[in-house]
């Protein structure tokens, strides 16, 4: 009885010494110096603090419970004296400012059971005892900067949802995350964790989604994870920035995928009875697709492309009758698409880039879709914080989005990509299922057919039912495609983009393109197309993008051209387009590039160009032109004048952009044959060069790619070979700060400097004009892309370092220096004539001594044009083929020689085409 009395006299006395829980919030208020809404000013002893914002307190006492502050714009960090909130069960302060580190009293809170600390700069490690001890039932940290090991203490019994996505995490996920039996959602995306993926994850009965993607991980995918019964979605790899917008920094939104496993998908998981979705593009997967597949398949996402699966695509996917999301691109599939697959229910179905051939049949009309939403595991009955949890995990998820068909909104569009394929026959039926259709919402639509051998002209519409739709784009380029541009082109008002280039199509342009108000973009180059510009194309004011290049068409270029104020893209080259050039083409004041070479225009160039704000690409090349050469405001070269012999002799750029001498294109045999080999052989090198480089990446495969050790600070990522020394502060000092004494070249993109970086050990410094890439984004894809690049021929890319206001690339240094610079520096020199004939020699074979000014681009696109590229070729490769590629390969080159930006393709698109995928 006396213990008893003892042990409520103590508990009494501690409680009455205990800080009180109104002088911990204003401790807890007093370490935030930031407080933009000033809605803590109500914090004061005035009131009671159960009555504060953000403050919840237990029924009928003063013990907070809860204390919740989300998105408020508050600094500072969080004291230890948070600790003594002995009672409280929800800490929310996600997507504020706060610092430093988590303070471990946190893990020793009895009754906390959701810890919500996600959006803002927490750095330094987890607390040791935060996950898996305790009554936590859910942990989210994610986007802040944390680092340091994952560890997962106790029975880990109670927790349901962990989520530590987008923090600087390193080591391996701990393989005693399989004690979480109840775990709900893993979300474990955008670390730095190295490693394979624990086997004891497969004893995580309860678990619905599973996110590992944008890691270092290795190895084989546990066939454990099948025994996660309930496993709804499978995150392995991504591909997209899902959630990132302007406020995200430069170095979150460059942080690539490298996550790269072996071998292929256990098939335990393509015949999971809960998995809807299985995300892994690009994650160094090979192997074939299952041939057997049941109609209990409950698969509605599927994401295998860039892997490397071969095989045909079976018949049997069609038992998954839920399939609305499914991307086999970039692989080696061949064989024939499933005739009976259900591409109308689809909302992206995309296998372009595969070997695919076949003609494409008609699809039923009378199958049904699912139109129904993931049911993320759970039972519609149930409705409670664990559900809103997942699917809350979902909704970050990469699928989940207008792209993937799951959500539909204004911006929400259907996309059918068939194209790089071989596909064969006449063009058929494409709609959309009228389930679809039928929403409140109109939707959008993108069949995109490029590259493939359709051929014949097809004599009914395209896509059916083209008015219920809110826009559609079409892209049939690169195909065999024969007949007129008439209604079947035409038929439909809602085309936003029509691209048809590189085809057979002949005839003239149907006034009655003038209809199609709502079109963007549209691209007949390299087709037959003859007769004149109709007028109409001024009622086109929508459109931004136009090219008819390399067609047969004459007469003058319509006036009313200029109203169309959007324009940003007009190519009319290659021609036979007569007249002058239409002064009023000053009133589509966008215009950003005007491509007229190669006419037979003639009169004056208009004064008023000088008034285009954005024009910065004009090439008037090869006309008949005369008189002065406007100033423009973004000043152009020389070169987008010459083979117009009357224009004034003067070139007004002359000093401010300097050529390479310029010869007559005309030259008389035998005459002068050094300006003929320095143009051949730099021409054929730019042309062979990107052959060479598209062929090398067909046979390297992936490589391992090393993460830097520490992210403070600068970091240079480093790839394999790098020497240890190689870090941002070693670049600056060995460089002298990029300074000019360091200079050894300049180029389009930045100018390179050679460094020291020990002694004896040189490497080249390329630091690049940040305006010349869209963005991190398209910088972080082509440089992941020549880091894994090596080659006895191609210089190495050790490194690089990407900053908001600076960026360079690192690679081992050549003494030699390049081609280019030995054929000018040595072109005076009589002595080194034969070797410079030889090295063009051994560049082109089909070289000879032409005496008629040869240029080995437009020589090539003559034999393009005339139907002779085969003569590109010497007669071995010819014969060796596959002659499809080395034709795909000479369009690729050809196309990487054009001088105009907006023209020329991306490495994205480069790296894109089956034939570059070769392996």
């Amino acid at each position: 009885m006396g213990f008893l009395w003892f042990f409520l006299f103590s508990f009494t006395f501690t409680l009455s010494n205990s800080i009180p829980d109104s002088a911990i919030l204003l401790s807890f208020k007093n370490s935030i110096f930031g407080d933009p809404l000033n809605l803590l000013s109500t914090w004061n002893s005035s009131s009671t603090h159960c009555s504060w914002y953000g403050v919840k307190c237990a029924d009928f006492s003063d013990k907070v419970t809860s204390l919740s502050l989300p998105d408020n714009g508050f600094s500072g960090e969080i004291p230890a004296v948070i600790g003594d909130l002995k009672f409280l069960e929800v800490l929310q302060l996600q997507a504020n400012n706060f610092s430093g580190q988590i303070p471990v009293q946190i893990s020793s809170l009895p009754s906390l059971t959701v810890l919500n600390l996600s959006f803002n700069s927490f750095s330094g490690s987890i607390p040791d005892k935060l996950i898996g001890s305790g009554g936590l039932k859910v942990v989210d940290l994610s986007n802040n900067l944390l680092s340091g090991r994952i560890s997962v203490d106790g029975g880990c019994e109670f927790l349901t949802h962990l989520r530590l996505s987008s923090n600087f995490l390193t080591g391996n996920i701990p393989p005693e995350i399989g004690n979480c039996k109840n775990l709900r959602t893993l979300l474990l995306d955008y670390n730095l964790l190295q490693g394979k993926i624990p086997a004891e994850i497969g004893r995580i009965t309860e678990l619905r989604v599973l996110d590992v993607s944008r890691n270092s991980l290795t190895d084989v995918i546990p066939n454990d994870i099948a025994n996660c019964k309930k496993l709804s979605a499978l995150v392995l790899t991504n591909l997209m920035d899902f959630g990132l917008d302007e406020n995200t920094s430069s170095m979150d939104s460059f942080r690539g995928e490298f996550n790269a496993f072996d071998l292929g998908v256990p098939f335990e998981l393509f015949f999971h009875s809960s998995l809807q979705v299985l995300w892994a593009p690009r994650a160094n997967l090979r192997g074939r697709l299952p041939v057997q597949w049941s109609e209990f398949c409950s698969l509605r996402v599927l994401n295998l492309g860039q892997n490397y699966f071969d095989g045909v695509i079976p018949e049997n996917i069609v038992m998954c009758k839920n399939l609305t999301f499914l991307d086999l691109s970039s692989n080696n599939l061949s064989g024939y698409l499933p005739w009976q697959l259900h591409v109308p229910c689809m909302t992206y179905l995309n296998i372009s880039r595969n070997n695919i051939s076949g003609n494409i049949q008609s699809y039923n009309r009378k199958g049904s879709c699912d139109g129904t939403m993931i049911s993320y595991g759970l039972a519609s009955s149930s409705v409670d914080m664990d559900n809103s949890w997942v699917e809350s995990a979902y909704t970050s998820l990469p699928f989940w989005g207008s792209k993937a068909g799951l959500m539909m909104d204004e911006s929400f569009a259907i996309v059918h990509d068939l194209s790089w394929n071989s596909f064969t026959g006449l063009l058929p039926v494409f709609f959309v299922a009228d389930q679809l259709l039928e929403s409140n919402i109109k939707l959008s639509y993108r069949l995109l057919l490029n590259n493939n051998m359709f051929n014949g002209s097809s004599r009914r519409e395209l896509i059916s039912d083209c008015g219920k739709l809110q826009s559609a784009s079409v892209n049939l380029s690169e195909n065999k495609i024969e007949g007129g541009m008439g209604k079947n082109f035409l038929y439909c008002l809602q085309l936003i983009e029509f691209e048809a280039a590189y085809n057979r199509i002949e005839g003239s342009i149907d006034p009655g393109i003038g209809n199609l108000t709502m079109l963007e973009r549209l691209d007949f180059r390299g087709n037959r197309l003859s007769g004149t510009l109709p007028n109409q194309l001024g009622k086109l004011k929508n459109l931004t993008w136009i090219s008819l290049a390399e067609n047969n068409l004459s007469g003058e270029i319509p006036p009313e051209l200029g109203q169309l104020a959007s324009l940003k893209v007009l190519d009319l080259s290659h021609n036979s387009l007569t007249g002058s050039i239409p002064a009023s083409l000053t009133d589509a004041s966008n215009l950003e590039t005007l491509l007229l070479s190669h006419n037979r225009l003639f009169g004056e160039i208009p004064s008023s160009f000088s008034l285009l704000p954005h024009l910065a690409v004009l090439d008037l090349s090869f006309n008949d032109l005369s008189g002065p050469i406007p100033s423009l405001q973004h000043q152009t070269n020389c070169s987008s004048y010459r083979g117009n012999e009357r224009l004034h002799d003067k070139c007004p750029f002359s000093a401010l952009s300097p050529e390479s001498p310029s010869y007559p294109y005309k030259i008389q045999r035998g005459r002068n044959l050094k300006p003929v080999i320095i143009a051949a052989a730099t021409s054929a090198f730019s042309l062979l060069c990107m052959v060479a480089v598209a062929v090398i990446i067909c046979q390297l495969r992936r490589k391992k790619v090393k993460r830097p050790g520490t992210l403070k600070g600068k970091v240079v990522v480093t790839f394999a070979d790098a020497p240890n020394e190689l870090n941002y502060d070693n670049v600056v000092r060995a460089t002298g700060n990029f300074s000019l004494r360091n200079l050894i070249g300049r180029g389009g993109f930045g100018s390179t400097y050679k460094a020291e970086l020990v002694p004896g050990h040189h490497v080249a410094v390329k630091k690049l004009y940040i305006g010349r890439f869209q963005g991190i984004q398209q910088f972080d894809a082509e440089i992941r892309t020549l880091g894994r690049i090596r080659h006895k021929n191609l210089v190495t890319l050790m490194g690089y370092y990407a900053g908001e206001n600076e960026m360079f690339l690192v690679y081992n240094y050549l003494s030699g220096g390049n081609l280019e610079t030995f054929i000018h520096d040595k072109s005076g020199e009589n002595e080194q004539w034969p070797v410079i004939y030889k090295i063009t020699k051994s560049l082109d074979p089909s070289f000879s001594d032409y005496g008629n000014g040869f240029n080995i681009v437009e020589w090539t696109k003559m034999l393009i044009k005339e139907g002779r590229p085969s003569e590109v070729f010497s007669a071995e490769l010819w014969e060796t083929g596959p002659r499809e590629n080395l034709l795909g390969m000479l369009r690729l080159a050809y196309a990487c020689t054009e001088g105009t930006l907006s023209v020329r393709p991306s490495m994205k698109q480069i790296l894109r085409l089956p034939y570059v995928g070769m392996r």
